[in-house]
């Protein structure tokens, strides 16, 4: 056997290893300019409300936060992007799985804490969950803020802003290149989550709040040269919060109906006489009527007679109401009227909605702007569904991979999808060509969808009022 000579072997891997680290490989090594086009994206500011936030599950916590769209638009284009940030679980209320055969979710009562309020200067990201129109030319703090004339103030604008100014003085600050304004959902998906029992900001002053709001941002084109890019509202009957339990509860009362002639449907209490509305399972079946997501809870007591929806909200038994007869079934113990949307509520939401877009869709083109139309989008996801990236997605709650566990707020997947229709406008208007982001790269927030199972009546189960406060 040869004798191998170490001191020559040493010394020939060292000049080796010497030599290539010496190699100039800037070629090889160089990231390639992306061509943004007419777009300066050195200073990108967002406003908006939990969607631009980046809530997922109802919550507002870091490793959602990092997929917001903003931030993902941003590492497409190599821009600063920075965000108000909480540490696990959020900020409360973080919905999530306990079990998945049947499906159950409940909020983790536990929060988390800001981590970036240190920073010097105003957020790129100034998306703050739940608000609404006014409050993105108004509201400084949570005592300001346009839920807190209803008692209700809301501590995330004291996260966000931190006493600087409103979201537009704040953008102003920075001197915006390029910014995104999605703001109104609030202002109709608040009635509409509520069923209808909560009052929408009236077309007239929304018109005038956006008005408002598009002449200052206007003077930031103007002033800056801004680039501009508006979302308008999605439809509600495009998400699952909406869409989830209303048509296997039908399914389940068409059964009991053959079996019980009598039984009409679901009984529910209104606000408009006669008092007393009646939903036929084919209207809960095919739409018509809808049930919200939080109402699943109660689903599963339909035909009790033991009073027991009441004590499991721990409401008492209204004076009109005789548990006697079985729940939800009978005018003499009625569903609830803020779990339902019916026909008219429905019209009436469509016809807001249509209205808020209108008045978006007027103000953006008189002034310039690129609007995103989410709603077409979504109305379209809900109908053929959406493939991209080798992947396939629909609105079907959980295990269409587009909607988290609020059956509203999109997954970190929903949010690379969003920020690729932005990238989409962005290139169309200002003659752009950034790449989209690959959809598959973003991790899956709902790992468990295609292994979950429902129970009774083929609805998740949530405990009750898990989402009695939910609000974009």
């Amino acid at each position: 056997m040869k004798k191998i000579n170490y001191k020559i072997l040493v010394t020939f891997v060292l000049s080796a290893l010497l030599l290539f680290a010496c190699e100039d490989r800037t070629e090889l090594t160089a990231p390639e300019k992306v061509n943004t086009g007419d777009v300066d994206f050195s200073r990108f500011v967002s406003i908006g409300n939990s969607l631009t936030h980046g809530v997922q599950s109802d919550a507002v916590f870091e490793t959602a936060q990092e997929y917001s769209f903003g931030n993902q638009i941003a590492k497409q284009v190599g821009a600063k992007y920075e965000q108000s940030l909480f540490s696990d679980p959020g900020s409360g209320g973080r919905l999530e799985v306990k079990s998945v055969a049947p499906f159950s979710i409940a909020a983790n009562p536990n929060r988390g804490v800001p981590t970036n309020l240190n920073y010097a200067a105003p957020y790129n990201n100034l998306g703050v969950k739940w608000a609404f129109i006014y409050d993105a030319l108004n509201a400084r703090d949570s005592s300001t803020c346009f839920t807190a004339q209803f008692g209700v103030p809301n501590p995330l604008f004291n996260v966000v802003l931190r006493g600087i100014g409103t979201q537009f003085e704040q953008a102003k600050m920075q001197k915006p290149t390029v910014l995104t304004f999605w703001l109104g959902n609030n202002d109709v998906l608040v009635h509409a989550t509520r069923g209808g029992t909560m009052p929408y900001t009236p077309e007239l002053f929304f018109a005038s709040f956006y008005k408002q709001i598009m002449d200052s941002l206007e003077t930031l084109k103007n002033n800056f040269g801004t680039k501009v890019i508006v979302a308008n509202i999605p439809s509600v009957t495009s998400v699952p919060y909406f869409t989830t339990v209303g048509p296997p509860v039908g399914a389940s009362l068409k059964d009991i109906q053959k079996q019980i002639p009598s039984v009409k449907g679901l009984v529910f209490q209104t606000t408009k006489a006669p008092f007393i509305n009646v939903a036929t399972p084919d209207q809960l079946i095919s739409g018509k009527v809808l049930l919200t997501l939080d109402a699943s809870a109660a689903a599963k007591l339909i035909g009790d007679k033991t009073g027991a929806y009441y004590s499991l909200f721990g409401i008492p038994v209204p004076d009109n109401v005789n548990t006697a007869y079985p729940f939800g079934l009978t005018p003499e113990n009625p569903w609830p009227n803020n779990l339902i949307l019916d026909a008219e509520e429905i019209a009436t939401v469509a016809n807001v909605t249509a209205s808020y877009n209108a008045t978006i869709s007027n103000l953006v083109e008189a002034k310039g702007f690129a609007l995103v139309d989410v709603n077409a989008f979504l109305n379209d996801v809900s109908v053929n569904n959406y493939h991209t990236n080798g992947l396939t997605f629909t609105s079907k709650y959980v295990e269409g991979g587009l909607f988290s566990l609020d059956g509203i707020h999109p997954t970190s997947q929903g949010y690379a999808i969003i920020a690729n229709l932005f990238i989409d406008v962005i290139n169309k208007k200002y003659n752009a060509a950034i790449p989209k982001v690959n959809v598959a790269t973003v991790p899956g927030s709902l790992t468990l969808a295609k292994r979950v199972t429902f129970d009774k009546y083929g609805i998740p189960n949530l405990a009750p009022g898990t989402l009695s406060k939910f609000i974009y």
